[in-house]
């Protein structure tokens, strides 16, 4: 039952006993008329009254652990009280008598013991009234005695009405803790079950206004409600900054209860003030792996939690420790420790706050691991993990105190620099988490090399929300990766917007898939010799808003996507198989091949997709052929191997595309089961005057024979290119000088008109170069870069710049590769007819070289210009008879 004068039953209650006893006005006038005189040494009194207590082994068990300050804080409220008895009992009995009441419940001690001390009171009182005149005794004895009576009785009311209102409340608490405990399950998150806590106290006790927890994973970082229900101006604007004198942080630190009240020395400051607040408590939950915890409990009832007993609050506790727990297994990443995501945004959200109001700058950034997954596929899942939790330690020890690093999952990891004055230090810290990775890592017993690529932006210099922090991060990750890795980038807008125009077109080319908006154009391959078509390269064009786009301004992009490599794969397969049926019906056996993405290849799918074609066009396998560059064995050599050999065994052909470009097509050459290399169009088309792109399509072609591969040369641009490819042993090419990619239903008319320039049908069946030639080719080709050098030089004029030819732009006529084969060349060479011919030609120009060289020097404009055309004309009539030179060696070849 409430103590508040305004309650009816109380009022009730003090009716019935003050007629019970007769108390009448009388009486209550006569005992105010002698207020002083009977209440004399009341202090001293209060004080012997609980020394009689004490003094009994039944009650001193239950007042000898109070201690003397709040023994004589009861002997204060005592002595009150007793004078309110004499002076104005029906308002002493309104307040003070539950106070009172409450004060010794709250001790656990019975009005029992507490009558029986009354008993000094009357001893006291029929002292006092001895002393006075003889006619006021009889009325005061009376009076003094009912009022002693009707206080006892009012005491035991109390007592009683107290005690059945804690046990309802506590009864309250510990079903209101049960019941959200059943409610576990149901609940998705810790911050729910903490929520339906604070909620369920409220609503059911009538002197909880406000209940909230506050959870902190910094040392001293202010504290603010994580969850909370009732009043919300008493936990929602919350927050409290370190300080070790505040109840709540001395809670924390020293995981001890703390109950406060209006009464004994004030409310902390931030909750005093707040209207109907007379009591708090503060449950500290103790300390969870980088979590602190603390429940708040507010009542507005200064006795509340000295009646109540803070027995069901234990529960209420503990229960606090096992959702912290479960918080901090739900924020940490169970292999290395770090937080996860959700921790790492909750303290960048904070961390935003903090620093915008410290006018600091606030890093968030992106690592990447560059090399871990070929570490994780070599060594096993269990030396990845490894690798990780190493690696987690190197970056935290990079770090300062108070920066985050926190695990999203695979190798991808957060960063969180709060607190930096300039750029110069988020620069500082990268740096040491960069050289973090310098060393290498002992796994299993084995030195592995990891290195780091990261992203880096800066809040608010970048004024945006914590999502968007994050990604424009990750836009600065992808500008280190593409800047070559293990190296670090700031976010710059610029990219934002680039990635913005690579989704919109993506979200277009996904749309044209779906609409059949793309179409495939088919670029004839041919027998040089012959003028035989052997089939055709499927190439895709886009139709976009009525203009063909080619593969060129769209592939990076789809390739990024692996939904849209796949969807293009798939449309290109169907097309092409499509298109084979249609010309075998009209009489072409022309194969036809289709390159395949490397996400596409090594896609688990990939298989599916091939058999799905051949079930639907039966017959194709035999005509349809697969071009993979070596991207996808860079990648992944087993799955690579594994999807090319499925090919082969369904009848398919594999063409390995761009030999050459790649730093280990020989290993591929053996590991990979194709049947055809495509030269690259790079070397062809500088065939004719870089050494080295001859070089290497010799030994690709002599490889090519050993291996019983076929070859197929990209980009013949010149009749001359296609003869020396001939001469070499290469008869299969495509490129513009043949044709460019047509519509397939042009090929067949195309077809019918085509016919071979005359300097590759003049080249003899079987005629080829050997092996012995090949100096003789090089020569040749050293000799054109040669020229084409020097008259480059000759064509810039003489200056302070440019004092001097290089030494290489004027060699000497003995120096020069061709002088060298000149001079050097067999037996069976020099009887060649033309020998004697090339060696007067090849004088003759170096005389025109000398020449031109002098009129550089001489800075004689005229002059240059008559002998550089001189110059010109020897040696384009030397590269003549070598021409014809090679054409006699090649067919007799």
């Amino acid at each position: 039952m409430s103590m508040a004068n305004d309650d009816s039953r109380w009022r009730d209650v003090l009716a019935r006993v003050r007629r019970f006893i007769r108390l009448d006005d009388a009486s209550l006038g006569l005992l105010a008329r002698y207020t002083n005189h009977l209440t004399a040494d009341a202090d001293r009194l209060a004080l012997r009254f609980y020394d009689y207590l004490l003094s009994y082994p039944e009650t001193s068990a239950m007042f000898g652990s109070m201690g003397n300050e709040r023994l004589h804080e009861l002997a204060a409220i005592q002595a009150a009280h007793f004078r309110g008895l004499i002076e104005n009992w029906p308002e002493t009995a309104s307040r003070s008598v539950g106070r009172v009441a409450r004060a010794h419940y709250a001790q656990n001690v019975s009005p029992v013991w507490v009558a029986g001390g009354y008993s000094l009171y009357l001893d006291h009182l029929e002292e006092r009234i001895g002393l006075l005149p003889e006619a006021e005794r009889p009325g005061l004895r009376s009076a003094t005695f009912r009022v002693i009576l009707a206080d006892i009785m009012l005491q035991f009311a109390g007592f009683e009405s107290i005690h059945n209102e804690t046990g309802a409340e506590r009864a309250m608490i510990s079903q209101a803790l049960i019941e959200t405990t059943l409610k576990l399950a149901d609940l998705a998150a810790p911050e729910e079950v903490l929520g339906s806590i604070c909620t369920e106290l409220v609503m059911r006790s009538r002197h909880l206004p406000a209940v909230w927890f506050g959870l902190i994973e910094e040392p001293h970082a202010p504290i603010t409600a994580y969850a909370g229900a009732g009043r919300e101006q008493l936990w929602s604007p919350i927050e409290v900054t370190y300080d070790p004198e505040d109840p709540l942080w001395r809670a924390l630190e020293h995981n001890r209860l703390q109950v406060l009240t209006h009464q004994s020395g004030g409310l902390p400051a931030w909750c005093a003030g707040q209207q109907g607040v007379e009591a708090v408590a503060i449950f500290p939950f103790g300390r969870v792996g980088g979590l602190r915890g603390v429940g708040v409990v507010y009542s507005d009832r200064s006795w509340y939690f000295d009646h109540i007993d803070l027995t069901p609050f234990g529960a209420f506790a503990r229960l606090g420790q096992v959702l912290l727990g479960l918080k901090e297994s739900h924020l940490r990443d169970p292999l290395t420790g770090l937080p996860n995501r959700g921790l790492f945004m909750d303290r960048l959200r904070h961390s935003m706050v903090q620093n915008l109001r410290r006018d600091r700058l606030l890093g968030v950034g992106m690592i990447d691991l560059d090399g871990f997954k070929s570490v994780n596929d070599r060594m096993g899942h269990p030396s990845g993990d490894a690798l990780l939790r190493e690696v987690a330690t190197r970056i935290q020890s990079a770090l300062r105190q108070g920066d985050t690093v926190a695990r999203f999952g695979g190798d991808e990891f957060g960063l969180l620099l709060p607190d930096l004055r300039n750029l110069d230090e988020a620069e500082v810290v990268v740096e040491r988490v960069r050289r973090a990775f310098d060393g290498s890592f002992a796994i299993q017993g084995e030195q592995v090399r990891v290195g780091a690529s990261l992203g880096l932006t800066v809040y608010p210099l970048d004024d945006v929300d914590a999502q968007d922090l994050i990604r424009h991060a990750d836009i600065a990750l992808y500008q280190a990766k593409d800047a070559g890795r293990g190296v670090h980038r700031l976010f710059e807008r610029d990219r934002e917007e680039q990635l913005h125009r690579i989704d919109e077109l993506q979200r277009e080319f996904l749309d044209a898939l779906a609409d059949d908006r793309l179409v495939l154009h088919y670029q004839p391959k041919v027998d040089m010799a012959t003028g035989v078509v052997w089939g055709a390269e499927a190439l895709v064009r886009w139709n976009r808003q009525g203009s063909l786009v080619m593969p060129s301004d769209f592939i990076d992009v789809v390739e990024q996507r692996a939904q849209l490599i796949r969807g293009l794969g798939r449309y290109v397969l169907d097309a092409a198989a499509r298109q084979i049926g249609l010309w075998r019906e009209q009489g072409h056996d022309w194969y036809v091949s289709v390159n395949i993405g490397a996400q596409h290849l090594l896609d688990s799918g990939f298989v599916e997709d091939i058999d799905e074609i051949l079930q639907r066009y039966p017959g194709v396998a035999s005509w349809l052929q697969i071009e993979v560059t070596e991207q996808a064995a860079l990648r992944d050599l087993e799955k690579t191997r594994t999807a090319l050999m499925a090919c082969r065994t369904r009848g398919l052909a594999v063409a390995l595309d761009d030999y050459g470009t790649g730093h280990a097509s020989l290993t591929y050459l053996q590991e990979l089961p194709a049947n055809q290399i495509k030269l690259d169009q790079h070397f062809v088309g500088h065939l004719l005057t870089e050494p080295r792109a001859l070089a290497i399509i010799a030994g690709t072609l002599t490889s090519a024979r050993l291996l019983s591969l076929d070859v197929v040369a990209e980009g013949v641009e010149t009749v001359q290119q296609g003869e020396l490819l001939l001469q070499l042993g290469c008869r299969v090419a495509q490129g513009y000088l043949i044709s460019r990619p047509m519509a397939p239903e042009a090929l067949p008319t195309w077809e019918s008109r085509w016919r071979p320039p005359v300097q590759w049908t003049r080249v003899e069946q079987g005629a080829r170069l050997t092996y012995e030639d090949l100096p003789l080719l090089m020569a040749r080709t050293a000799h054109r870069y040669s020229v084409m050098t020097l008259i480059d030089a000759l064509a810039e004029p003489r200056s302070e710049v440019h004092p001097h030819l290089g030494s290489h732009d004027c060699p000497d006529e003995t120096g020069c590769p061709l002088g060298q084969w000149l001079t050097e060349a067999d037996n069976r060479h020099a009887e060649q007819p033309g020998f004697a011919a090339l060696q007067r030609q090849h004088t003759a120009l170096h005389r025109k070289a000398d020449e031109a060289i002098g009129a550089w020097y001489g800075e004689d404009a005229d002059a240059l210009v008559t002998a550089i055309g001189e110059f010109q004309h020897e040696a384009d009539v030397l590269d003549a008879l070598l021409l014809e030179f090679v054409r006699r060696v090649s067919s007799e070849g």
